[in-house]
């Protein structure tokens, strides 16, 4: 095996995580802020303040310590786009099939209908009615008359942002490169291998035609935030998220709410943010909890209808300071995760193998993330485990399962080699 070979493998098969919330182990999170200057934007010292808002919640909500947030400052953002935007890519061709073609006043679905019902199908039909309007919540009946109306109010609502100007200029940039296109946004945040988190100012255009989130569709049509798949960033095990600024910043009319108080002072601003969308982001990057609708009142990671209003939400979470009963299933199982880390880098595999397997059995197959792919990983690190052992037969059998629900898990398939040349 060539030396370039093994040193490659050998950095794939550590265990970088720590628990968070029982040990002194310190985790560091790199943080920047994507500026685009053709918005209005934020000052360093308010971004600062927005952290250390969504660092206080994260302990209210969840009891989440240990982390140091090292904010990196501000970055050009259409040079990081140009760095990582990989669209030759085979993870650019899978997503840009189903990207919304902004140059068209019309968008195509009906050949992703089938996707699309099984995607919204996460939810009850009636939890996904309380996001319309009465007049048009009557007429629902079916998924297919979700689709129907979802999709006739999300094309108005692109077609709006795609007319909207700043200073004279369009906001939105049709090309392919464009800052403006969540799927643009999933392709760089993949390839990036330099922040867990990142701000930014500009207006995304949510445009992944076959996971159409009704909160973000029915609202603006727009992301206000979001959560990645980042392989290169290693804390939480692939994750990072974005923390979107355009919607509290911007002066155009069409964003303004009436039930917000607009003269509520930046530092009551920098709160919200971080309280109720960083904290949020958060919740998906080191929680994998997915949006839900059905979570009581003061839920973090709610994003039904009565929490669509930023300002709302965020009264609403000071009302309720407490830890979300139905969110717990989610914290206990990362925390069981993140402890067989804490042995497995203390070496005491044996006991890691035990948590491993426990955080497998609690983990709910809903998550934020694909939930083959994340128990891939943790089968991955039982092989480990085994491997460092030297048990090869058990090792074997849990990288066989691995392998079996993600055969793409680079870990796992180098560990494999590894295993085979023994």
């Amino acid at each position: 095996m060539k030396i370039e070979k093994i040193f490659i493998i050998i950095s794939l098969l550590l265990i970088p995580i720590y628990i968070l919330n029982a040990t002194n182990n310190i985790i560091h999170i790199s943080v920047a802020y994507l500026e685009d200057k053709r918005v209005p934007s934020i000052s360093n010292k308010d971004i600062k303040k927005i952290i250390s808002s969504a660092k206080d919640e994260l302990y209210i909500k969840f009891g989440t310590k240990n982390i140091i947030f090292d904010y990196k400052g501000k970055k050009n953002i259409k040079s990081f786009f140009k760095k990582y935007l990989k669209k030759n890519s085979k993870f650019y061709k899978n997503l840009a099939i189903y990207k919304l073609n902004l140059r068209k006043n019309h968008i195509d679905y009906e050949q992703f209908k089938p996707e699309i019902i099984k995607f919204l199908k996460q939810w009850k039909l009636w939890d996904l009615k309380d996001f319309f309007p009465p007049d048009i919540k009557s007429k629902i009946s079916s998924y297919d008359d979700i689709v129907y109306y979802l999709f006739k109010i999300y094309e108005k609502k692109v077609n709006i942002l795609k007319n909207l100007k700043f200073k004279g200029r369009f906001i939105i940039d049709k090309s392919k490169d464009s800052v403006n296109s969540y799927i643009n946004w999933l392709t760089v945040m993949y390839f990036q291998n330099r922040y867990d988190i990142v701000f930014s100012n500009t207006l995304i255009v949510y445009d992944n035609i076959v996971a159409p989130y009704p909160h973000a569709v029915l609202r603006y049509a727009k992301v206000g935030g979001s959560s990645f798949e980042s392989p290169k960033r290693k804390i939480f095990d692939g994750t990072s998220s974005m923390v979107n600024l355009f919607e509290m910043l911007t002066p155009l009319k069409y964003f303004k709410s009436k039930k917000i108080d607009y003269s509520l002072s930046r530092e009551k601003w920098d709160d919200i943010i971080g309280r109720f969308i960083m904290a949020h982001e958060m919740g998906h990057m080191i929680y994998l909890i997915p949006d839900v609708y059905d979570h009581p009142k003061g839920c973090l990671m709610d994003s039904s209808y009565m929490n669509m209003d930023y300002y709302e939400g965020y009264k609403i979470l000071l009302k309720y300071p407490f830890q979300c009963p139905k969110c717990k299933v989610w914290v206990d199982a990362r925390n069981t995760h993140f402890y067989a880390d804490s042995l497995f880098n203390k070496k005491n595999y044996k006991d890691a193998i035990f948590y491993y397997k426990k955080a497998i059995k609690q983990t709910p197959r809903k998550l934020d993330i694909d939930y083959n792919k994340y128990i891939s990983l943790l089968y991955y690190k039982i092989s480990l485990s085994f491997y460092k052992l030297n048990d090869i037969n058990n090792a074997k059998k849990y990288l066989k399962k691995s392998l079996s629900l993600f055969p793409e898990n680079k870990k796992s398939n180098y560990l494999k080699e590894l295993i085979n040349e023994k």
